[in-house]
Order: C-alpha cells, then sequence, then structure tokens
C-alpha cells in the first residue's frame, strides 16, 4: 500500500510570515454561525485590511480576480486597472503581454457573467475601461465564438444562454464609442515601445473590426440567441455591415480630427489610420464609410480646420484604396444632392450645390496628384454616367482651376471615347449621355481658359470622324447627341457666318437647349461650409418625407331636432340678394314650390348594428369617405382606426379620378402621394388591398403622365422598397399606359381573375391566399394582360399554320357567320392613343436608363439579376406598353433598336431561369409583330439583331423539344415552344416578305 504514495515535489518556504495550509484538516475548520456577526460600522475590519493591502502587484490583482471577490472589492480592484499605472509603473492593460492576458481572460470568463447585471452605470465604466484595449476586444470576440460553439453542441436543457447574452451585451458597449480605435492606437503608442510588437498588435485589432470577424460573431450570437424564447432579444447595430462601416468611418474621421493629439504625432501614427481605413473598404461597404467619414468631420466644429489631417492620411494610403476613397466619395455627393435636385430645380440651388461639392473635391485633390490624375481617368470612362450634373460640372470646376493640362487630356479622351464607332453602336443611351455632358463642360472651361487648345481640338480629325459616326449610325438618339456637341462646340469656335446647323426640329426642343447651355456654364470652388449646409438640407428633407402616423379622433356626426342624424347634414342653401342702393332684398326660388311636390325619404327602420346584444359595441360614429386630396392622405396615415384606412383605401382611386381635371389640387400633392402609396402598407388586413393600392397608382399617373411615369420609374428602381413594392409601380406604369392607349375593355385591360373552387375547406382565406399563392397578387392584373395579349399574337399564327397543314380540305371546310349582336358586342369603337405620342419619352426610356443604371452600379447583386420575378415583371412591362402603342408610336425605330438590345443582352440569363426565358421570348414576339409593317426597315437597319434572334430561338426551339432546356413540367415547356415558334415564324415572315420585294424590285 505505500507504493501507491509516492512524493512528487517538496516545497521549502522562505519567508518568515507563517502562511495559510493549503489542506486543512476538517476538524480543525471553524464552524459558521447561522447568524454572522455585524460587521462594525465604521472602516474595514482587519481580513479586508490584509486583502487589500496585499494587492500591490499585477499577480495580485490577478489572483484576487480569481478568488471569487465581492462587489465591492472588485471595483477597488478596476479602478486601479482602469488606471494607467494604477498598479505598477510597467504595467498596464493596453500593452499586450502573458500577464495581461491572464487578467483580461478571468475579468471577461469570470467578472463580466457574474457581475455585469448587478453593476450601475458607473460600475460599468469601470469594468469597460479595462476592456477598451487590444486585448480585451479579442478576448470579448472569443468567448462569444466559443459560446456559440458550445451552444450549438450541447442540449437545450444544459445549455447556458444567459452568459452569451451578457457577452453579447458587453460587446455593444465596448465597441460603441465612435474613438474606440482611437484609444485603442493611443494605448498602445503610449506603453509599447518595441515598434514590431505594437504593429501586430494593431493589424490584429484592426483585422478583428475590419475584417468580418466581429459582425460575424455578433450576427451569429443574435441568431443563436433567438432560440431561446425566455432571453430578451436585442438587436445590435455591429450585426449589420452597413452599420458597421459606418462605424468604421466615423473611428477613421476621429483620427483625422486629433491631428494634433500628442499620441497621433507618433510617426507611426498616419500609417495606422491609413491601415484601418484601407481595410475598413474590405468589409464591402464603401458607400456607408464614406458617407459616414465625410459627415463625421463636416459636422465638426469648427468646420474647416477638422480637414487639416486628412493630406497626411491620403499620403499613406495604398493606391487602390486612394482609388476607392475617389469613385465613392464622387457617388455619395451624387446620391446626397440627387434629392435636393428633385425638389428644388432652381438655378440657384444647382449653383450653390456645384460649390459644396467643389469645395470637398479640391480637398481630397490638394495634395495627391494620383488622386488628381485617378480624377481624369474615372470622367473619361463610361461608367462616370452613373454621376448628377452636378457631380460632373465641380469635377470639372476643381480640374479647370487647379489642372489646366489634366482637362485638355480628359477633354481629348472624351471625343476618342465619344467618337469611338463600336462604343456608338454597343455602350447604353445613359452612358452615351454622360459621356456628352462631360465633354461640354471640359469644352466650356478649356474655351475660356485656352480658346487656341480648343480650336486646335475641334479642328482635328478625330472630331470630325466622330461626328461622322454618330450622324451614320442607325440609332436616333446617337445621331441627336452627335448634332448637339457638334453644334456646341461649333458655336465656340466658329465664326458667326459659318456655324454649323442641321436645320431639324430636334435641335429646337429644350432639352438640345439644354446641352448647348453647358458650355457657358462657369462654376466657381466653394467653401466646405456650403457642403455642410446642403447635408443639413437633405438631412430636413427626409425628416419632411418620413411618415408619422396621425392619430385623429372620429368626427362626430351632429344632432338634429335632438337626435343623432343618419347621414352628413344638409349643406345650408345660400340665399341669393338683390343689392339696390342701401336695401338689401331676398330673391326668392321659385324652384323651392316645385320641391314641395316632392316625398322626402322614409327614415329606416332599423340600422343593421342594432342587433348587437351589446349596445356599447354599437359604433355609429363611422368616419365619411374623403372629398379632398388632403384628407385622404390623412386617412391613409391613420394605424389606429380601421374604418377610415379602409375608407380612404376604397374611395382612394375614384376620388383622384374624380379630382384630376378640377382645379390644380391633385397635381400638386402628386408626387407626395405616390410616394405614400409607393410605401403603404396594410395594417388591417383590407380586402383587395393589391387591387385598390394598384388602381390608386394607375390614377396618380394618368393625371399627368409626362410628369409621373418617369417619376415612378424611378421610384421603381430607387429606395428601400420591397420586391413586392417595386412590381406593383411596374404594374402601374404598365397598366396605366395601357389605359392611356385606349385599352379599358376587360378583354384587353383584365382584373385579375376571381378564382373559385368547389371545395372551400381545401382553399386558405383570402388575405392568406394573396400572400401564398403561386402567383403574387401584385400583378395579376399585369399577368393576366400579358396573356390576353400572348394570344392574341399567337392564334393567327396557329390558325395559318392549321390553314397549311389542312390545305387539301379546302373543298370541305365550312364558313362560320357570326350573329349581328355578337358583332356589334365584339366591335372596337377606336380611340385616339395617347400613348403612341409619349411612349419612348414618359415611358420607355426612363424604365430602360434605370434598369441600365441599376445592372451598371449592383450588377449581380441587383435585385432586377438576383431575383427573376422582378426582371420578368419589368420585361411584361416594357412589352405590353409597346404593343399597346402599336406600330404608330414615335420614334418606332429606336424604341425598336433599344428594346432589341436589351433582350438579346438577357440571353444568358433567360436559358438558366424560365420564367426570364418565357418573357423574353414573349417580348421578342411583341416586337417583331409590332414591326410586322416595317420588314424593309428592320431587315435595313437591324440585320444583326434579326439573325441572332433566329439562331438562337432556333436554338430555344430544339432544345425545349428534346427536353434540355425546360425541366420544370409539360406546361411551361409547351408554353415556350409555342412561343419560340411564333418568334421563327415572325422572323421568316419579314425575311421572306423582304427577299419577294428585292426580286420584285429587281426583275420588275
Amino acid at each position: 500500500m505505500a507504493d501507491f504514495m509516492t512524493a512528487v515535489k517538496t516545497v521549502h518556504k522562505t519567508n518568515d510570515e507563517p502562511r495559510d495550509p493549503i489542506l486543512t484538516p476538517i476538524s480543525t475548520q471553524a464552524v459558521q454561525d447561522e447568524k454572522p456577526e455585524p460587521k462594525p460600522t465604521a472602516g474595514v475590519d482587519d481580513a479586508e485590511k490584509k486583502t487589500f493591502a496585499s494587492i500591490t502587484s499585477p499577480e495580485d490583482a490577478l489572483q484576487y480576480l480569481r478568488s471569487q471577490p465581492d462587489a465591492d472589492g472588485l471595483i477597488r480592484v478596476l479602478r486601479r486597472l482602469s488606471t494607467r499605472h494604477g498598479l505598477s509603473d510597467n504595467f498596464d492593460l493596453h500593452a499586450p503581454g502573458p500577464l495581461q492576458a491572464q487578467i483580461i481572460n478571468t475579468i471577461v470568463t469570470s467578472v463580466v457573467p457574474t457581475f455585469w447585471s448587478a453593476f450601475d452605470k458607473n460600475d460599468k465604466l469601470l469594468l469597460l475601461a479595462c476592456l477598451r484595449n487590444a486585448a480585451g476586444a479579442n478576448a470579448l470576440v472569443a468567448r462569444a465564438k466559443l459560446l456559440c460553439d458550445d451552444l450549438s453542441r450541447s442540449r437545450p436543457e444544459d445549455a447556458n444562454y444567459e452568459e452569451l447574452a451578457v457577452i453579447l451585451s458587453a460587446i455593444n458597449q465596448v465597441f460603441k464609442p465612435d474613438d474606440i480605435a482611437l484609444v485603442v492606437w493611443s494605448g498602445l503608442a503610449e506603453e509599447v515601445d518595441n515598434e514590431v510588437k505594437r504593429q501586430l498588435a494593431w493589424k490584429d485589432f484592426v483585422g478583428l473590426i475590419a475584417s468580418g470577424k466581429l459582425v460575424t460573431t455578433v450576427a451569429r450570437t443574435e441568431d443563436t440567441l433567438k432560440t431561446k424564447e425566455s432571453i430578451s432579444q436585442t438587436t445590435s447595430s455591429f450585426s449589420s455591415g452597413a452599420e458597421t462601416s459606418a462605424w468604421l468611418g466615423r473611428n477613421v474621421a476621429a483620427f483625422v480630427q486629433q491631428s494634433g493629439n500628442e499620441s497621433l504625432d507618433h510617426p507611426d501614427a498616419c500609417s495606422a489610420s491609413g491601415l484601418l481605413l484601407s481595410k475598413s473598404f474590405g468589409l464591402g461597404y464603401a458607400l456607408s464609410l464614406a458617407k459616414a467619414f465625410f459627415k463625421a468631420l463636416l459636422l465638426q466644429e469648427p468646420g474647416d480646420e477638422a480637414f487639416d489631417g486628412i493630406d497626411t492620411l491620403l499620403r499613406v494610403l495604398p493606391t487602390h484604396t486612394k482609388r476607392q476613397l475617389l469613385e465613392t466619395t464622387l457617388k455619395w455627393l451624387s446620391e446626397a444632392t440627387d434629392d435636393i435636385s428633385a425638389s428644388n430645380t432652381s438655378s440657384h440651388t444647382s449653383n450653390v450645390q456645384v460649390e459644396g461639392i467643389s469645395s470637398l473635391i479640391s480637398v481630397l485633390l490638394r495634395s495627391d496628384t494620383f488622386m488628381l490624375q485617378h480624377l481624369v481617368q474615372f470622367l473619361g470612362d463610361p461608367v462616370a454616367a452613373t454621376l448628377t450634373n452636378d457631380t460632373r460640372r465641380a469635377c470639372i470646376a476643381v480640374l479647370a482651376k487647379d489642372a489646366t493640362n489634366e482637362l485638355e487630356i480628359l477633354l481629348e479622351r472624351l471625343m476618342s471615347t465619344f467618337g469611338e464607332k463600336v462604343f456608338i453602336d454597343h455602350a447604353p443611351i445613359v452612358q452615351q449621355e454622360g459621356i456628352a455632358q462631360t465633354l461640354l463642360l471640359a469644352a466650356g472651361h478649356i474655351h475660356r481658359i485656352t480658346p487656341m487648345a480648343l480650336l486646335m481640338t475641334a479642328r482635328s480629325s478625330g472630331h470630325m470622324q466622330g461626328v461622322s459616326n454618330r450622324l451614320h449610325s442607325s440609332n436616333q438618339r446617337a445621331r441627336w447627341l452627335g448634332m448637339v456637341v457638334g453644334v456646341s462646340l461649333s458655336s465656340l469656335v466658329d465664326k458667326a457666318d459659318s456655324l454649323l446647323s442641321f436645320g431639324t426640329d430636334e435641335m429646337s426642343t429644350e432639352e438640345a437647349k439644354w446641352y448647348q447651355s453647358l458650355v457657358k456654364i462657369e462654376d466657381k470652388i466653394g467653401n466646405l461650409g456650403d457642403l455642410r449646409k446642403l447635408l443639413e438640407t437633405r438631412k430636413s428633407l427626409a425628416r419632411a418625407h418620413r411618415k408619422i402616423p396621425i392619430r385623429s379622433e372620429p368626427q362626430k356626426l351632429p344632432m338634429i331636432n335632438g337626435k343623432q342624424a343618419f347621414g352628413p347634414p344638409k349643406p345650408p342653401v345660400p340665399v341669393q340678394t338683390e343689392v339696390i342702393g342701401d336695401k338689401v332684398t331676398e330673391i326668392e326660388d321659385d324652384e323651392e314650390d316645385e320641391d314641395d311636390d316632392l316625398k322626402p325619404y322614409a327614415k329606416p327602420d332599423s340600422d343593421p348594428e342594432d342587433s348587437d346584444e351589446d349596445a356599447t359595441l354599437v359604433n355609429r360614429k363611422k368616419p365619411r369617405p374623403p372629398v379632398y386630396i388632403r384628407d385622404l392622405m390623412r386617412m391613409l396615415k391613420e394605424a389606429q382606426d380601421h374604418d377610415k384606412f379602409q375608407m380612404a383605401i376604397n374611395h382612394a382611386p375614384g376620388l383622384i379620378r374624380r379630382k384630376a381635371n378640377f382645379g390644380g389640387e391633385v397635381k400638386d400633392h402628386a408626387e407626395e402621394l405616390a410616394l405614400m402609396l409607393c410605401d403603404l402598407r396594410d395594417p388591417f388586413e383590407t380586402e383587395g388591398f393589391d387591387e385598390l393600392k394598384l388602381q390608386a397608382l394607375i390614377a396618380i399617373l394618368l393625371t399627368d403622365v409626362k410628369t409621373m411615369s418617369p417619376w415612378l420609374s424611378k421610384q421603381a428602381f430607387a429606395g428601400e422598397y420591397s420586391l413586392s413594392q417595386r412590381c406593383v409601380m411596374l404594374s402601374a406604369i404598365g397598366l396605366g399606359g395601357r389605359e392611356l392607349a385606349g385599352y379599358k375593355e376587360d378583354d384587353l385591360n383584365p382584373a385579375p381573375p376571381s378564382s373559385t373552387t368547389s371545395f372551400p375547406s381545401k382553399r386558405l382565406p383570402d388575405h392568406l391566399h394573396a400572400i401564398y399563392s403561386p402567383t403574387n397578387s401584385s400583378v395579376k392584373r399585369l399577368e393576366s394582360a400579358s396573356k390576353n395579349v400572348e394570344h392574341q399574337l399567337i392564334k393567327p399564327l396557329a390558325l395559318s399554320a392549321a390553314d397549311k397543314t389542312t390545305s387539301h380540305l379546302d373543298a370541305v371546310k365550312v364558313r362560320t357567320f357570326s350573329s349581328r349582336m355578337e358583332v356589334e358586342r365584339t366591335k372596337r369603337k377606336p380611340t385616339a392613343n395617347q400613348l403612341a405620342k409619349t411612349l419612348g419619352e414618359s415611358f420607355f426610356f426612363p424604365l430602360l436608363s434605370r434598369y441600365q443604371q441599376e445592372v451598371a452600379a449592383y450588377g449581380s447583386g441587383s435585385v432586377f439579376v438576383s431575383a427573376p420575378f422582378v426582371l420578368v415583371t419589368f420585361l411584361k412591362t416594357l412589352a405590353l406598353l409597346f404593343h399597346a402603342a402599336g406600330p404608330a408610336t414615335l420614334n418606332l425605330a429606336e424604341i425598336t433598336t433599344a428594346f432589341w438590345d436589351l433582350l438579346l443582352s438577357l440571353r444568358m440569363q433567360a436559358i438558366s431561369d424560365i420564367s426570364v426565358l418565357e418573357s423574353v421570348l414573349f417580348s421578342l414576339l411583341t416586337l417583331l409583330e409590332i414591326n410586322v409593317d416595317s420588314r424593309q426597315r428592320v431587315v435595313q437597319e437591324t440585320p444583326k439583331q434579326l439573325m441572332e434572334t433566329q439562331q438562337w430561338v432556333e436554338l430555344v426551339f430544339e432544345k425545349t423539344g428534346g427536353g434540355s432546356l425546360v425541366t420544370e413540367g409539360s406546361d411551361e415547356e409547351a408554353r415556350v415552344r409555342t412561343l419560340a415558334a411564333g418568334v421563327l415564324m415572325k422572323t421568316k415572315e419579314i425575311i421572306e416578305a423582304y427577299q419577294k420585294q428585292l426580286i420584285e424590285n429587281t426583275y420588275g
């Protein structure tokens, strides 16, 4: 038995003072009384004095934290730990080291879970001060990740969600300040002398907050806590990438603002802030980062001095970060001023915006040659077409003042791109318009600085060849841009008797005059105070457009003869008077005698609500239907009284149509009311809400088509709307345009089909069926209209094919006759097609330009690429509008070319999704049908598109026949195959008709 116990180590005590034995016999331990002796009222007992007195080193503090301390003692220790050199001259929690790591780990694993909920605000500040350093931040995030891993592996009854919730709350408080990065760097700069060690610690902290570790860990923590219902759910801003990027931008701004701080005088301070900014762009939310960074600098007092440190920051940034910062800043400035320009179109407001934007651009370019060169490169790129005109003007103004040579280089590059044949034929029109506007602005400034330079450029062969290429283009818009640029430059360099003039009506429009006025604009560079005012203006506009529910008391019905009225009171009859001298005589109305013979309606015997057993439930304070647009808007904001809301939404379409031509009430509130309807949600499950909302939007659209159609097109691609809301806007545009064309009958602009079933028990309630049905209720009318148009296009082709296959039975064919009543019923009274006059200007090109901007800006991240349902709705909207306008459409050739190019660009996406394929084929069939009478023009001007369409649709037809392309079902395959056959027949018909015409013209 003695062999089982062998001595391993012998410890000798060197201190004279006896220490407490590690092992104490149980018999010698004092038994605690049931009622402990009360502590002395003044001072601390001898044991506590000894305990606090023994904490003279970081090691003692670590042992005390591990010994389950009480709250008072813990607060004293935390106060000493949070103070710089509070325990030792050579020890501080900001300096990375093994002892600091152990203390912080003990605080995170033991102190925070135990005392977080018991501490008040001041005590928590001491605890947070100990954790606001590189090691503390990493320890908190690592602890949260470890707890999430443990909870995912443990059983539900053994899971400890409370500690994870406490750690999440601590993370939110530790990282909450907008200068936490500055605090961490200041601590490292003061406490760490080793440069390598300091840089490693800073890179580790930057990687934690800017590389996505913090965001993913917090988001995972929130998802884990959501599985536990008993834990109160708190949403952290650090689980959102956009909000975290904005927080990082404010942290970088804190470095720039504190450029005079002693800690930032360190040689590595600029490199530290540059590393933080560069890594923050990698999070993926560059716009939120730049917006928060510059707002934090602009909104500080005194303001302009806050940008003194930005020059030093730009010098240490990598070239790719400088490029990202400049491009993102220009996009943010365009977005910030776009809302102001939309609400106020005065020239004074535009000039103020340009001066404010140019002030910030000038700050970025004043001490960095690379930024200047990249600005020239960016403005010469067609991608810069997404910038607003005010932002372009500001950029050109800065270049004109500080870099005249660079401005001349930019002009040459713009002229080369503008006149390039490939760019003319394939670039979106929105990019060509942006290049033209930048070119004219640059030319105007160069003419004022060095007229001879512009004269040499305008006389160059490149410019002449570019204008010639544009005049030979088949795209009418491209030719028009060439004429505008040519005439504008000629007005600067040519004499009065030799000015270039085309003498067409297109050059006399307001848009042409606006383009020609760009060469005369002379902008100045303002100061940062102008930009600060613009941001405050945009903030006030955002508050004005914010929707706040209005709680209004229902109106009381008046009392008539001591009884409650059953309806609105009869308005008083105005008394007619006649003034003769000083006398005023009433004129009796003879019609009152006639009214005596009319019998009044009898009072109703009973009210249906009187049958309710509980008299307190009878509601006689029913709201009245709105009679003014302002009343309608107020009732639509109602979030408490469902009667008012339902009354408003049910009467909205009719009221808007009645008031459309009655004064300017609707037009004055059109945009505000439309904005409200676009974002309107149903808080009371109103029956037919989507249909009523759609009808109201259509009614607003038809009140002022030239203004509201482009506005609604912009809203469908901008703002934070859901997919369903965007589809409602597109449906309103499509159906409103069809109504404008005269398609009001049920068979042409049908209502949503009412599906009835003989098994009510197997059908959800209407409000739930509208949500979970395969077809979204917001586009039922658009889908129904497209099916009807498709049937109208396919039916003649099917009959023609049937006649050809049964030509040998002509002798036995029977001709059918329709009755006179049926003919009269199906006869459609011709009406003027108003849509044909405004299709391109008000509907087609605003939608197409916004779509091209959306795809160019966001790529695969756009909802019109990632959500096929939205793209299908967009394509069917364009196709239905084109079909409704018909062959009489103005600029038919230009619209045909633009629409055809769009459809051909979607071929790869159509192959991967059957719904997109079906909509592309339907659009192609519609396009060919509208141009069936213009076969010669189609073949001569768009031969490439025609042959590519025929080859691609033949491939689709063959693959659908074999079942390798469409696998969703036989119905979808049959429909796609039918549409493909229709497109092939149309292309063959156009080609054969043109060949026949050529033969007749050749051989007589």
